[in-house]
């Protein structure tokens, strides 16, 4: 037809074939254009649907707190937190549709925005072209690019929310609905058509009822988002419940010796357990503070009666017995849940109330430990006091309640008393006095090669030894340290020599002197001189001497 000379008729028919041709695309359009009108209000009702359904579940949500708010108050938190910004992210995407009707049609401001199948310019699309790509070659940096970082917060705020244990499944659920991503390389939109970004790909020269239809899906999607998310909250909080069906009386007296006087107290109480999920109790086991990881629950539980762990202890002193563990409880869910637990009880022989850890003596410059109880009163209402001998009384910081530390100072020695009152009845009551000897702390005995008092030793082992104080049948663990001697030594074929030494090593005179001389020779160590290390008793004591032969 575009060839040749053509007649006037045939001209005129061609003309007539363009002009068909175009009225039949410009029909077309309409057709697609309307059809996007009736793709949009079905978005919206679904978007509606979907918002009806999530009001329910909030309503779900407020009953539940009208009912237990401690239970679910966290849920409810972050259900409020997702519902917060699901509403500003769908009211941030209504405002972009309504910006981009009213500037395509260009309502005036006083005027009402049309809604979308009553809008006159339905296949504009310069107005989402500009407005939402900008004039950047890849479309990025305008409110596409807004809209879309947006949405990637909006992402990560709600993965917040959820569990941790399945973040990663919620992460794809999110990444599927509201998708951020550039297209694929190998895609038509990124090789035909030059669509090489997400803004391009949504809103690049698409008409605006094409836009609008996608910022609604966009809303919907939000909305599917928010209803994954709190009904997920709210089943996991039924999710992790156990069912007792064990119901149990149970009484835990404050104490179960009561002196006279005081009040026998008792809490008293419907204990609950179940029949086919008992407890695992794991004793001197620990968890952490979330109650996820447990160490030492890998070993054997207590044996379970009734529902009910039982647990069975010997004590084999005197004073306050801590115990605890772990409780390990599985959720219907699968997982476990771990509790902390830790307890005490006292042991006491019959009539005691007071008892040395070491010995009923008190030894000047040391800590002396002692416990202190009153049968039936707790610690903390127990007050000791002493007197006597410079005496001092604490409480012991590491072992905590019923333990204190004595300290005395008397250089002539004599007796401490220490005296008990107790709260009972809220009255402060006397429990009794108790008597204790004050002693200085005996000498050590000193020794060279692991001899004592002298006698035969080889010279090279003497040569090689350090002088070192040794406490003989003395209960504490204490320390001393020499802090200097006198080593004399005679014998045939050598000279009489002295030599002082300071600290508890011989020094090279003395090894000089030993390795000239021969089997049979005396070496005496006299003036030995120590003192006690990390004591309130600094002062230098005298010990015994010593004499070796030469072997």
């Amino acid at each position: 037809m575009a060839g040749g000379k053509l007649t006037p008729r045939q001209k005129m028919i061609n003309m007539m074939y363009l002009v068909l041709t175009a009225l039949l695309a410009l029909n077309v359009s309409k057709e697609i254009i309307n059809a996007f009108v009736t793709v949009n209000e079905s978005l919206e009702v679904s978007k509606t649907n979907i918002d009806n359904k999530n009001k329910n579940t909030y309503a779900a949500f407020e009953q539940a707190m009208q009912n237990d708010a401690k239970k679910y108050g966290e849920v409810n938190a972050k259900a409020m937190d997702v519902k917060k910004a699901s509403d500003a992210m769908v009211k941030y995407i209504q405002d972009l549709k309504e910006e981009m009707v009213r500037h395509s049609d260009g309502i005036k401001p006083e005027e009402k925005t049309p809604d979308l199948r009553d809008m006159e310019k339905k296949d504009d699309y310069d107005t989402p072209t500009h407005m939402m790509c900008g004039d950047a070659n890849d479309g990025r940096g305008a409110k596409a690019t807004e809209f879309k970082n947006k949405m990637e917060e909006y992402k990560k705020n709600m993965l917040k929310d959820v569990p941790a244990e399945m973040q990663g499944d919620f992460k794809k659920r999110l990444d599927g609905l509201l998708n951020t991503t550039d297209p694929d390389a190998n895609s038509t939109e990124y090789k035909e058509d030059g669509k090489r970004t997400w803004e391009m790909s949504k809103f690049y020269h698409n008409p605006v009822v094409a836009s609008v239809a996608l910022l609604t899906k966009f809303q919907g999607d939000i909305r599917n988002s928010e209803s994954q998310i709190i009904d997920n909250l709210i089943a996991s909080v039924d999710a992790k419940i156990i069912k007792f069906d064990l119901l149990k009386p149970a009484v835990i007296p404050v104490s179960t010796v009561v002196t006279i006087g005081s009040n026998y107290e008792a809490d008293v109480f419907l204990s609950a357990t179940s029949s086919t999920l008992a407890p695992e109790v794991f004793i001197g086991a620990s968890t952490d503070s979330n109650g996820v990881a447990c160490k030492g629950c890998e070993g054997t539980p207590l044996p379970t009666e009734g529902g009910f762990a039982k647990y069975t202890s010997h004590p084999g002193s005197e004073g306050e017995q801590k115990w605890g563990g772990v409780i390990r409880v599985k959720n219907p869910d699968g997982s476990y849940k771990h509790y902390n637990f830790n307890t005490a009880y006292t042991a006491q022989k019959p009539n005691s109330v007071v008892s040395a850890d070491k010995m009923n003596v008190l030894f000047i410059g040391l800590d002396n430990p002692v416990s202190i109880s009153v049968p039936g009163v707790p610690n903390n209402k127990v007050k000791p006091s002493i007197e006597g001998a410079g005496a001092s009384l604490s409480a012991d910081p590491k072992l905590g309640g019923g333990h204190y530390i004595a300290n005395v100072s008397s250089a002539t020695g004599g007796k401490a008393t220490i005296r008990v009152s107790a709260e009972v009845g809220g009255k402060q009551m006397p429990m009794g006095a108790f008597e204790y000897r004050v002693k200085s702390v005996p000498n050590p005995v000193a020794t060279m090669g692991g001899k004592a008092e002298g006698g035969p030793i080889n010279k090279n082992l003497l040569m090689a030894s350090s002088m070192i104080p040794v406490m003989k049948d003395f209960y504490f663990e204490l320390f001393w340290q020499i802090t200097e001697f006198k080593m004399s030594i005679a014998g045939k074929g050598i000279e009489y020599a002295e030599f002082t030494v300071k600290g508890n090593q011989l020094d090279e005179n003395c090894k000089s002197v030993l390795a000239r001389a021969k089997p049979g020779t005396k070496v005496f160590f006299e003036y030995i001189r120590g003192k006690m290390v990390n004591t309130k008793d600094q002062s230098t004591r005298q010990l015994s001497p010593m004499t070796f032969v030469l072997q």
